[in-house]
C-alpha cells in the first residue's frame, strides 16, 4: 500500500477526530502527516489499523509493551478482575502483590507506591527527594526525556541557538508559558562527560536535591553509558547530600532488576512505569525505605509529602502487571537481547551494503536508527539537523508501506512475541526503505 491513502479509514477519522481533539489525536508522538494511523487491533508483534493493514510494531506503544498484544495470560487476569470491579476507594491484595514482586526483583527499592503514568512517577520521585533533603533544585542530563513536568522537561529541545556552552549547559525552558524561575531550579549536564558532571553538581551541592539520570536515554540516542560518568554521577551526588534517582521508565525491560541491575548500581530513588503495568495505564515511585517514609504518615498526623490519585493502584491495572512481570524471566530477557542484537546488527548490515554511514544505537530490546555518522555519546551528537529530521520522517512513511511501524524520530522497540522471521522482515523493511530514499 501507499502512505498516504486519503481515502483511507484513517484519514477520515483523522478529519473527524479534528473538530474535537487537537491535531486529532491526543499525543503528539502518535501524529503522523498528512494523517496518523488509527489501530483497530494487536495480537503479538504486529497490529491490524481500521483499513485491515497489518504492520510489525516497532514501538510497542512507546516501550510499554513487553509481552505482546492481547498477552493471554495478562487478558485473563484482567477478565476476572473487571467483574469484580476496577476501581475501589480501599486498597487491595493486587497491589501488595505487585509491590512485594518489585521489591523482590530490585535490590534498590525497599518501599514503593504506585501512580499512573511515568511522569507522575517521574514527578513523585523529584517530590520525595525534595521533601527528604529539604533542598529546592535537581540536575537532569541534556536532552533527556522524563515526562511532561515542567522541570524535568528543561533542555529537552534545547537546539544549537540555545544550548549553550558543552561543559556548562543553558537551563532551556521547553514549553510555552513556563515560568522563567523553573530554569533557576534545575541545573542540565551532558551525557558521558564526567569533569562536567563534578563541576556542576559540585557548583549546585547545598541547593541540590536530586540528580535524575536516564542510564540509556532514548533522546539522548540511546547510547551507551560510561562506567566512569555513571560512578562519578553517583559518588558527586552522595558527596554533596544529593539522592540519586534513576528514571527507569524505559530501561526496566533491559533485564530482570532493570539496567541499573546490568549496571550493579541501586540509586536512592527509582521511577518506573510502562512494562510493570501490563499494557495498563502505571507509574510507580520507588526507593529506599527512609526516604520512602516522606509519604508515611506518623502518629495520625499528616504526612511530609501527602499523595493521592483516583485511580493510583487500581486492581486492573495490579493483576496486569502481575501477569505481565510474573512472566518475564531470565530467559526472556536473553530472549529479547538475542533479537534486538539480530536487528541491530542486520539494519547495520544493510546500511552499510547501501554505501551509508548510518548507525544503530541500543541495547537487549531497544535501537535507534541515526542518519549520520556522528559518534553519539551525548545529545548534542544525537540532535538531528532540519536535513535529518526530514530524512528519518519520509523513512517512517515508507516503512508504513513496507508494513512495519516505527515512530519518525527512528527509536524502536521490540517485544517478546517477536519471531526470528518478524526480525527479518524487520531489517529487509528498513533496508529496502532507506534504499528508496537514496
Amino acid at each position: 500500500m501507499a502512505y498516504p491513502d486519503l481515502d483511507s479509514v484513517s484519514a477520515r477519522l483523522y478529519q473527524r477526530g479534528l473538530a474535537s481533539i487537537p491535531d486529532g489525536v491526543s499525543r503528539s508522538l502518535a501524529l503522523i502527516r498528512p494523517h496518523p494511523i488509527y489501530v483497530e487491533s494487536g495480537e503479538g508483534a504486529w497490529v491490524t489499523d481500521v483499513d485491515g493493514r497489518r504492520y510489525l510494531d516497532a514501538n510497542n506503544n512507546f516501550t510499554s509493551i513487553i509481552l505482546g498484544h492481547a498477552d493471554p495470560g495478562i487478558t485473563q487476569a484482567v477478565g476476572r478482575q473487571l467483574v469484580k470491579g476496577t476501581a475501589f476507594a480501599m486498597g487491595t491484595e493486587a497491589e501488595i502483590e505487585l509491590a512485594e514482586l518489585l521489591c523482590d526483583r530490585v535490590p534498590s527499592i525497599e518501599r514503593i507506591r504506585f501512580c499512573n503514568s511515568g511522569t507522575e512517577a517521574v514527578m513523585g520521585t523529584i517530590k520525595a527527594a525534595r521533601a527528604f533533603t529539604g533542598r529546592p533544585m535537581i540536575a537532569k542530563i541534556e536532552g533527556a526525556y522524563h515526562g511532561t513536568y515542567d522541570h524535568v522537561e528543561t533542555s529537552l529541545g534545547a537546539t544549537p541557538g540555545s544550548w549553550g556552552p558543552e561543559e556548562a549547559p543553558s537551563s532551556v525552558l521547553y514549553a510555552s508559558g513556563t515560568p522563567a524561575s523553573v530554569g533557576e531550579e534545575v541545573a542540565v549536564i551532558p551525557f558521558n562527560n564526567s569533569g562536567a558532571a563534578r563541576s556542576i553538581i559540585d557548583r549546585h551541592g547545598e541547593r541540590l536535591a536530586a540528580v535524575l539520570i536516564d542510564t540509556m536515554p532514548s533522546r539522548v540516542g540511546l547510547p551507551l553509558i560510561d562506567q566512569e560518568f555513571l560512578s562519578t554521577v553517583f559518588a558527586t551526588a552522595r558527596a554533596v547530600g544529593a539522592l540519586v534517582i534513576m528514571d527507569e521508565v524505559i530501561s526496566f525491560r533491559l533485564g530482570p532488576a532493570g539496567n541499573q541491575g546490568r549496571l550493579e548500581v541501586e540509586p536512592d530513588l527509582t521511577a518506573l512505569a510502562k512494562i510493570i503495568g501490563g499494557g495498563f495505564p502505571v507509574g510507580a515511585i520507588a526507593g529506599r525505605a527512609d526516604v520512602m517514609e516522606v509519604y508515611a504518615s506518623q502518629n495520625a498526623q499528616r504526612p511530609r509529602l501527602p499523595a493521592g490519585g483516583t485511580f493510583s493502584a487500581n486492581p486492573v491495572t495490579m493483576v496486569a502487571g502481575v501477569a505481565c512481570m510474573s512472566q518475564l524471566t531470565e530467559a526472556s530477557f536473553q530472549r529479547m537481547d538475542e533479537v534486538g542484537d539480530r536487528v541491530r546488527r542486520g539494519i547495520a548490515a544493510g546500511l552499510a551494503a547501501l554505501g551509508l554511514e548510518w548507525q544503530v544505537t541500543g541495547h537487549g530490546s531497544l535501537f535507534r536508527i541515526h542518519p549520520h555518522a556522528r559518534p553519539i555519546r551525548s545529545y548534542r551528537q544525537a540532535h538531528l539537523t532540519p536535513d535529518e529530521e526530514a530524512v528519518m520522517d519520509n523513512l517512517q512513511k515508507r516503512l508504513l508501506e513496507r508494513e512495519v511501524y516505527l515512530p519518525g524520530y527512528g527509536l524502536g522497540c521490540l517485544n517478546l512475541a517477536t519471531t526470528d522471521e518478524d526480525a527479518a522482515h524487520l531489517v529487509d523493511a528498513v533496508t529496502d526503505a532507506v534504499g528508496v530514499l537514496l
